[in-house]
C-alpha cells in the first residue's frame, strides 16, 4: 500500500482504538465510529470516485458511457453521474437545552439519564409511572407523585426561557439550594427534589443550554462533490454557467478537475478552435485557487444513438487524449489520491473530538487543584501536635488553677479564723457573746445566772441563739467564699477557668456542637448544719449571801481593823484609853450629840448596803464571765468543727469539677483522636485520588498529544 493510504490506514486504526475506549462515556460516538468504519471500507475498496456532473442530462450520459465501456476504468474508478445540484444555505448555530438526571460520585458527575427537552412538550417529574419523567420511589426518597413541571415560557420580549415550578409537592423543589415555587432555568443550574443539596437516594437533575450547529447538509450537493476525480461536462456554448459551482469545490478533498466540453463534430476545424481559445481564455479569467484540466471532447457519438460515422483523426485524437488523462490517473498510486479525500473525511469528524480531550484535560486539572488545595488545607496544620499542645495548656491552666484555689481557701480559712481580725468568725462569735447580759431567776428554788440578749425574750434556749447565729455566719461565708471561687479565684474562677479552656480547645472549627465542659456545680453546705447540736449549759447557781449575812461577816471581819483605827485617833488626840473607856467615852458622845449617832448609822448602813451590792454585782459578773468564757469557746470550738466541715466539702466539690474536668479533656482528646484519624484517611483517600488523576491526566497527556498528530496528518 502507498505511504499516504498505508498511514492514513494506520491513523484510522488508532482513532477507532481511542473512540472505542472513550465510547462508554460518549455514547455519542457511535455514530462517528460508523462513519470511521465507512471511510475504512471506501479505503480497502482502493477505487477512487470519480463524478460526472453537467447542466445537460444527454452530455452527463453520455460521459458515463464513454468512461463504464473502459475495463481500466471500470476497475480502477466507482463512477457517478448527477446533474449541478442547488448550491447550500449556510444555517446559523440553534440553542440546545437538555436535562441530565445525575450522580456524583468522588466529585465527579456521573449522567445516568441524558433528556433533549423539546420546547413544545410539558415534563413533569414524580413518582406516576405515566409521567414523563419518572422517578423510582424505591430509589430516590421524598419523590410526590406529581412533583414539579418543567416547560417553556415567554419572557417579556416574547423569547421562549425553560420554567420550573412546584405542584405543592410534600418536600419541596429546589434550585441551587434554594426552594423555589416556581422560576426561571439558567444553564448550569442543579435541580435538587425533597433535599436542599445532593446527597446519595435524592434526585438531582443538572440543566444546561448548549449552542449546536445544525445538520445543514444539502445532502445531494456534497454527495456530488464527495469524489476524487470531478469531470464537469457541457456544451460548448455553456461555460459561463458553471461559474459559480466551479467555485465552490473543496479542492482539499479532490484531486483532479476536468472540464469536458462537447464538441460539434459538424463544425469546421478553424470555427472549433475559436471556440476553444474562448473555453480557455474564459477558465484562465476565472482565476481559480487549483488547477482544472479542459479537454474538448466530441461527445455526439455516446449520446446520438444513430451514430454511424467515424470520428475524423482530430476528433479522435482530442478523444484519446481525454481518456489517456483520465487512465493516468488511476495508474499513479490511486490509493494516495483517495487516501487524500478519506482524510479530508476523517479530519473534521475528528477534530470536534479534541474539545472532549481538552474538557476532560480541564476537569482533570479542576480536580487535581481542588484536591491539592484540600490536601494542603488539612496538612498545613499538624493537628495532632496543635492539639497535644493545646489541651497541654488547658490542663497546665486547671492544675494551676485548683493549686492556686487551695492556697486561697487556706488563706480564706486562716482569716475566718484570725483571733485578732474584728471580721474573723472567732470574733464575731466572741462578740455575739459579749454583748450578752447576765440574767439571774429563780430554779428548783435556787438563784441561778444565765446569759440572754439585751432584747428578746429571757427564757429562750441562748444554744439555739449562738447555733442559728454561729450557722448563718457560716452559710452566708461559705456561700460567699463558693462564688468567689467560681469568679473570682484564680483568674476569673472556675468559670473563667472553663470559658478560657473552652476557647482553646474549640481549635477545630464545628468538631463540637455544644461546649465539652459542664457547668460547676452547686454547692451544698446546708446540709451540714441540718444536723442536731449539743448545747452547753447556759447558767449557773448564783451563790450570794443575804445582806444581814453579810453585814456580821463585814463587821466581823473588820471589827479588829475599826478597833485599830479608834485607837489610832484617840492616840492623835493624846488620849491613851482602855477598850471598855473607848467605849464609854463614845456612848458619852452620842449622849451629848444625839444625831452623830444617826449619823454614824446611817453611814454603817451606807457603806454596808453599797459594799453589799458591789459585791454582789461583781459576783454576778464573775459568773457571767465564767459562763461568756466557757460559751465563747464552746462556740468558737464548734465553728471550727463546721468550718473544717465546710472546707471538706469544698474541696470535695472541687476534686469533683477537677475530675469532671479530666473527663471533659479526655473526651476532648478522643474527639481530636478521631477526628485526626478521620482527616487521615482522607488525605489518604484524597492522595489515591491525586494519584489516580495524575495518572490520568498523564494519560491524557499522550492522548491529546497523539490525537493532534492525527489531525495533523
Amino acid at each position: 500500500m502507498p505511504p499516504k493510504a498505508d498511514k492514513l490506514q494506520q491513523n484510522i486504526e488508532s482513532i477507532k482504538s481511542f473512540l472505542n475506549r472513550k465510547l462508554p462515556e460518549y455514547n455519542e460516538l457511535t455514530n462517528v465510529i460508523s462513519k470511521v468504519n465507512k471511510i475504512e471500507a471506501l479505503l480497502s475498496e482502493k477505487k477512487l470516485t470519480l463524478q460526472i456532473v453537467g447542466n445537460e442530462e444527454k452530455l452527463i450520459q453520455a460521459m458515463f458511457d464513454l468512461i463504464s465501456k473502459n475495463p481500466e476504468f471500470n476497475q480502477g474508478y466507482k463512477i457517478k453521474y448527477d446533474l449541478i445540484p442547488e448550491l447550500p444555505k449556510e444555517m446559523l448555530p440553534t440553542s440546545l437545552s437538555i436535562l441530565k438526571l445525575v450522580k456524583f460520585i468522588d466529585d465527579e458527575i456521573n449522567v445516568i439519564q441524558e433528556i433533549i427537552l423539546d420546547n413544545n412538550q410539558v415534563y413533569t417529574v414524580g413518582r406516576n409511572p405515566e409521567l414523563n419523567l419518572v422517578l423510582d420511589g424505591n430509589i430516590y426518597k421524598g419523590v410526590s407523585w406529581q412533583h414539579a413541571e418543567i416547560k417553556t415560557i415567554l419572557d417579556e420580549d416574547g423569547v421562549a426561557k425553560w420554567h420550573i415550578k412546584d405542584l405543592n409537592s410534600s418536600n419541596s423543589t429546589f434550585v441551587n439550594g434554594q426552594k423555589i415555587i416556581d422560576r426561571i432555568l439558567h444553564s448550569g443550574e442543579i435541580i435538587t427534589i425533597a433535599n436542599s443539596s445532593y446527597q446519595d437516594n435524592f434526585a438531582c437533575f443538572y440543566f444546561t443550554e448548549e449552542m449546536v450547529n445544525q445538520d445543514n447538509i444539502n445532502n445531494a450537493y456534497y454527495d456530488v462533490i464527495d469524489c476524487d476525480v470531478l469531470l464537469l461536462v457541457s456544451a460548448y456554448d455553456n461555460y459561463q454557467l458553471n461559474s459559480i459551482f466551479l467555485r465552490t469545490l473543496n479542492i482539499e478533498m479532490m484531486s483532479k478537475q476536468f472540464v469536458v466540453m462537447d464538441l460539434d463534430i459538424q463544425e469546421d476545424e478553424k470555427n472549433l478552435e475559436i471556440v476553444i481559445s474562448e473555453w480557455e481564455s474564459w477558465l484562465e479569467s476565472q482565476n481559480f485557487d487549483y488547477k482544472i484540466d479542459f479537454f474538448p471532447v466530441p461527445l455526439t457519438p455516446y449520446y446520438q444513438e444513430d451514430y454511424q460515422d467515424n470520428l475524423s483523426k482530430p476528433m479522435q485524437k482530442r478523444l484519446d487524449k481525454f481518456i489517456k488523462a483520465l487512465g493516468n490517473v488511476i495508474k499513479r498510486q490511486p490509493e494516495n489520491i483517495l487516501a487524500k479525500r478519506l482524510n479530508a473525511q476523517l479530519i473534521p469528524l475528528i477534530t470536534p473530538l479534541e474539545s472532549i480531550l481538552v474538557k476532560e484535560d480541564e476537569e482533570l486539572n479542576q480536580k487535581i487543584t481542588h484536591f491539592q488545595g484540600k490536601l494542603q488545607e488539612m496538612t498545613q496544620k499538624n493537628w495532632k501536635d496543635i492539639t497535644k499542645n493545646v489541651l497541654g495548656e488547658v490542663k497546665e491552666d486547671k492544675d494551676k488553677f485548683f493549686k492556686q484555689i487551695k492556697t486561697d481557701l487556706t488563706q480564706a480559712k486562716a482569716a475566718i479564723l484570725d483571733n485578732f481580725s474584728k471580721r474573723s468568725l472567732i470574733s464575731q462569735i466572741q462578740n455575739f457573746v459579749d454583748d450578752l447580759q447576765p440574767i439571774i431567776f429563780k430554779k428548783e428554788g435556787q438563784p441561778y445566772v444565765k446569759l440572754s440578749p439585751k432584747q428578746g425574750d429571757i427564757n429562750t434556749d441562748l444554744n439555739q441563739i449562738i447555733i442559728q447565729f454561729s450557722t448563718s455566719t457560716m452559710e452566708n461565708w461559705a456561700l460567699k467564699e463558693w462564688d468567689k471561687i467560681l469568679n473570682v479565684y484564680g483568674n476569673g474562677g472556675l468559670n473563667g477557668l472553663l470559658m478560657r479552656s473552652n476557647e482553646r480547645a474549640n481549635i477545630i472549627p464545628n468538631l463540637f456542637s455544644e461546649s465539652p465542659f459542664h457547668q460547676p456545680s452547686e454547692l451544698d453546705v446546708k446540709n451540714n448544719f441540718l444536723i442536731s447540736f449539743m448545747g452547753i449549759d447556759s447558767d449557773v447557781r448564783h451563790k450570794q449571801v443575804s445582806m444581814a449575812g453579810y453585814i456580821m461577816k463585814t463587821i466581823r471581819s473588820n471589827l479588829m481593823q475599826i478597833m485599830m483605827m479608834a485607837t489610832l485617833v484617840f492616840a492623835i488626840l493624846g488620849q491613851k484609853v482602855g477598850k471598855n473607856e473607848m467605849f464609854a467615852q463614845l456612848s458619852g458622845v452620842f449622849r451629848q450629840f444625839p444625831f452623830l449617832l444617826g449619823l454614824g448609822v446611817f453611814a454603817l448602813i451606807f457603806f454596808l448596803t453599797t459594799s453589799y451590792n458591789q459585791d454582789k454585782n461583781l459576783k454576778l459578773e464573775e459568773a457571767a464571765e465564767k459562763l461568756r468564757k466557757e460559751v465563747s469557746s464552746y462556740y468558737q470550738s464548734l465553728s471550727k468543727n463546721l468550718l473544717e466541715k465546710v472546707i471538706q466539702d469544698m474541696n470535695l466539690t472541687l476534686e469533683y469539677e477537677a475530675n469532671r474536668l479530666d473527663n471533659s479533656l479526655q473526651n476532648i482528646q478522643e474527639t481530636y483522636n478521631d477526628y485526626i484519624i478521620e482527616q487521615e484517611k482522607q488525605q489518604i483517600s484524597i492522595k489515591a485520588n491525586l494519584d489516580l488523576f495524575k495518572e490520568k491526566e498523564k494519560n491524557l497527556s499522550k492522548e491529546i498529544t497523539e490525537f493532534k498528530k492525527l489531525i495533523r496528518t
